[in-house]
């Protein structure tokens, strides 16, 4: 094994920002591992197939992710992802403006990355 290049990571993390954005179904679904574990902002788990549902049905549609304090640490054919992020856009019909504070694993299987595990909360403070 080899250690991970920070720079692939950055360009992964602009994918996967581009991809939220623009609510990109496809895209998101490259970038997310089919056995992905998410906990969302309520401390619920989410399977891939509701990850990309909210995206696909527009329950959640982003406005804004600016992305701010992100440290990536490599890792042998994985890194892992933290960082924090002023979004907006609406839930549910609802508009809303937070504070997100994101960590996720990147994890290179067969030559493909992959988002592996992902939890994200509301930032307080």
């Amino acid at each position: 094994m080899t250690m991970t290049d920070e720079s692939t990571i950055e360009t992964l993390e602009e994918r996967l920002k581009a991809a939220m954005l623009a609510g990109d179904v496809q895209a998101l679904h490259a970038l997310l591992a089919d056995d992905i574990t998410s906990i969302d902002h309520l401390g619920r788990r989410v399977d891939k197939l509701q990850e990309l549902g909210a995206h696909r049905t527009g329950i959640l549609k982003l406005d804004q992710l600016d992305v701010y304090d992100r440290v990536i640490k490599p890792l042998d054919n994985a890194a892992s992802v933290s960082l924090r992020a002023r979004v907006s856009g609406t839930y549910y019909g609802e508009t809303f403006s937070a504070k997100i504070a994101y960590t996720r694993v990147w994890v290179c299987r067969h030559g493909v990355w992959t988002v592996t595990s992902l939890h994200y909360s509301m930032v307080t403070i």
